[in-house]
């Protein structure tokens, strides 16, 4: 069964492993190697430090929003456990769909009730998508069509709906647990929407909000360099229906998908191909990639400390009384 496992999941891995390197050789091929390599020298350098600098009020607003999850939810964790949480799931993340592996966050908090902060994470990510739909309803309408902008408003209403009343569903949750018992843990999965209250949600959604402002932010300081006359709200209006493609769980870290979008939705506003999709994934590197390499490197750096501090007490233990005597003050 183990053997079984392994199997399916190294052949789901490279699966979307030939699909991320499918996806980005069309969008290169189509949007001209020579002129995507060109591209990158058009960044401003400034404009890349800004970026860069722009990831750290993003991570704070985000480990803030998580911290308030956790606390409302009944986990006392200080800012700094909740922001190396977070950070620390983000590096799995890079190589799982839908960014599933960011649920790895919760080996990182002492709590024992993992299966409950598991649907915490599923919860914190639920206002993610729900803050990007309700951004993404403008450019839809504008870039997409009528339709498309009005679908994804009843959907932004549909999760205002879920978060701010979720007694509403407590058929459907008692549904759930019934049909999938869990081993009886239904229950403490389920529980995590009882932190949601009108106040609660409303400091997530307004946190999430300012988070996504701050990419929006990002997004148009990077089209600077290459595209220094591009009205500013174009940034406003694509990149939440860029961002809205990672849900796709294709490729890894949403990579060749995203690109893609945003040579799509950037055409409108005659943005280079190879310009639009440059753009997109330097946005990866400087929100996702810089701080998903940093959490993957959190666990061997917390071993070190720990093995640094056990081998520190092991010494202080083996000091006996007389050497405590006679040791020089």
């Amino acid at each position: 069964m183990l053997a079984r496992t392994v199997r399916i999941l190294l052949a789901n891995w490279l699966f979307r492993l030939a699909a991320t390197a499918a996806l980005l050789a069309i969008v290169v091929w189509r949007s001209d190697p020579q002129r995507v390599a060109s591209s990158f020298g058009k960044l401003g350098a400034a404009d890349i430090l800004i970026a860069l600098a722009l990831t750290l009020p993003f991570l704070y607003l985000k480990s803030l929003r998580w911290q308030l999850m956790l606390r409302n939810a009944g986990t006392d964790v200080s800012f700094a456990d909740a922001a190396i949480s977070l950070v620390g799931g983000m590096g799995l993340a890079l190589v799982t769909p839908a960014r599933l592996g960011e649920i790895a966050r919760v080996a990182f908090l002492p709590d024992s009730r993992k299966l409950r902060l598991s649907a915490l994470v599923l919860l914190d990510k639920m206002f993610d998508v729900l803050v990007l739909v309700l951004l993404a309803v403008a450019g839809a309408w504008v870039l997409l069509g009528p339709w498309v902008g009005i679908l994804l408003g009843l959907l932004g209403v549909a999760g205002l709906v879920f978060v701010y009343c979720p007694q509403l569903f407590e058929p459907a949750v008692r549904s759930v647990e019934k049909r999938m018992p869990l081993g009886g843990k239904t229950k403490e999965a389920m529980s995590s929407l009882e932190s949601l209250g009108p106040w609660a949600t409303t400091s997530y959604i307004l946190l999430t909000l300012a988070a996504f402002v701050v990419v929006i932010v990002q997004f148009a300081v990077i089209l600077h360099g290459p595209e220094p006359h591009l009205n500013p709200r174009a940034a406003a209006l694509t990149f939440p229906l860029v961002i809205l493609t990672n849900v796709v769980p294709l490729t890894i870290a949403g990579l060749g998908i995203r690109e893609g979008a945003s040579v799509l939705l950037l055409g409108y506003y005659h943005v280079p191909a190879a310009i639009a999709g440059v753009a997109a994934f330097m946005m990866f590197f400087v929100n996702t990639a810089v701080p998903g390499i940093v959490g993957a490197l959190l666990p061997a750096f917390r071993r070190v400390r720990r093995s640094e501090t056990d081998a520190a007490d092991t010494t202080s233990a083996e000091t006996t009384p007389a050497e405590t005597v006679l040791r020089p003050r």
